[in-house]
Parts: structure tokens; C-alpha cells; sequence
């Protein structure tokens, strides 16, 4: 099934790539039993779920700066480690929760990657963002906190013309209009959005581009929480 919506998506994979994404989804599926990093249990659900809803912000990535990826929220790999392997870019996957960044660690064989780098991180992105401040040029954020906490977020942590790429489900527009708010004060422009609905069960979908043009206008980041419970807008 995975190969049939890579065909059907124009998505350009080798049989060795699809057998890795195949074998990692398997993995994340038998982990999940004792470590909570997905709500899907099915392999035909997380194929179309997971890692092809992750290939499909491609034009996006593709077209962005070059550099090193951050994957915020990264879960079970999702969307950091198919853009990876499809992208051909290194990829750092970040989550909080330290025993989700090392099931996912234990997954990752260094010598199929060669020079491609795929690293777990087990860090809030406040704590990342005072050990790396500006050091991405990409970062991706897939069905995880809201918009305006995302973009406070990222902005310390992206480099400038740096650009943040956030995978929601369908557009909120409350949500977007603070989110503009919270971009103006942390130094960071929208540039773009697009929609789309996944195939099968037609799940809408909103990626959405933004990208950091100057300095923020106060010290960030701020203290760990405070983006989600007392976002800046």
C-alpha cells in the first residue's frame, strides 16, 4: 500500500528506502505496546498516516534553505526521519519526553545513513534553544502545540532566513491571527500555507511556511511552559 501512495503522490523513493520506512513504522507500531508514541496501531494506517503525511510536506522542504533540520515533537520519528531519507538532509528529532527520543535512538543504524546524520534529542526546545541558539536552518513541527507557541518556539532556534514549517490539520483561523501576532514580536514572517486532503479517509491538512527575519523583540526563549500556557499572544 505504501508504494501505492508514493506513486500516486509523485513521491520518488528506492525499494531500499521504502523498506527501511516500512521496517522503522514496524518498529514505532511494536514499541508502542510499552511506550506511548502514536494512536495508530494498524501498519496500513500508519503508512498513510505517518509516513505518507509526512512525505507530503516535500515541496516545501525541498525548496528551503539548505542546512541542518530540526524535527520539534518528533514522537516516533514522524515527520523528521521520512524527510530525512527522502530529502536527503540530516535531521536532528527532538521530544521531550527522554524515553521517546531513546526508543527511537535504539532504532537508527548509523551505516545505512553514510553521511546522512539522524540524531535524537531528548530536550525541551527552550533547553535546546540555550545550548543552540540559531543553529537550524529548517525546522518542522507535525501535529504538535499551536501555532503561535510553535512560532516562539522556532524563532531561537532558527538562523536568520531560517525557516519554520508546521504541519497542521484543517486552518484555524483564530488560531493563524494570533499566531501573526506572535511572529511580529519574535522576529518571524509568514510566507505561505497550503491545503490539502490525505487520500482514503480525506483528512484535511494546512502546512504552513514562516520565516525568521530578524531578532526577536524580547529575550528568548523563554522560561520552559510559559509558549503553551502563557502564549505571547
Amino acid at each position: 500500500m505504501l508504494e501505492e501512495y508514493l506513486q500516486e503522490y509523485g513521491i520518488d523513493l528506492s525499494d531500499e528506502e521504502i523498506a527501511f520506512l516500512s521496517l522503522h513504522l514496524d518498529c514505532v507500531l511494536k514499541i508502542n505496546s510499552s511506550i506511548r508514541l502514536t494512536a495508530i496501531h494498524g501498519k496500513e494506517e500508519g503508512e498513510r498516516l505517518h509516513i505518507l503525511d509526512s512525505l507530503l510536506v516535500l515541496p516545501e522542504v525541498l525548496s528551503a534553505p539548505g542546512g541542518k533540520m530540526l524535527d520539534i515533537g518528533t514522537g516516533g520519528g514522524y515527520p523528521g526521519l521520512p524527510i530525512a531519507i527522502a530529502a536527503d538532509r540530516s535531521v536532528d528529532l527532538l521530544d521531550s519526553v527522554k524515553k521517546k527520543a531513546r526508543a527511537i535512538e535504539s532504532f537508527l543504524e548509523e551505516d545505512y545513513f553514510g553521511d546522512l546524520e539522524l540524531k535524537t534529542i531528548g530536550l525541551r526546545a527552550e533547553e535546546l534553544a540555550l545550548e543552540r541558539p540559531e543553529y537550524y536552518s529548517v525546522i518542522l513541527a507535525r501535529a504538535v502545540s499551536s501555532l503561535p507557541s510553535l512560532i516562539e518556539l522556532g524563532s531561537p532556534l532558527l538562523q536568520l532566513d531560517g525557516q519554520l514549517i508546521v504541519h497542521k490539520g484543517p486552518h484555524d483561523e483564530d488560531e493563524f491571527i494570533r499566531a501573526l501576532a506572535v511572529a511580529d514580536i519574535v522576529g518571524i514572517s509568514f510566507l505561505n500555507k497550503r491545503e490539502y486532503n490525505l487520500p482514503c479517509g480525506a483528512e484535511q491538512r494546512t502546512v504552513y511556511v514562516f520565516e525568521k527575519t530578524t531578532a526577536a523583540q524580547i529575550e528568548l526563549p523563554r522560561r520552559s511552559g510559559r509558549a503553551q500556557r502563557k502564549p505571547l499572544a
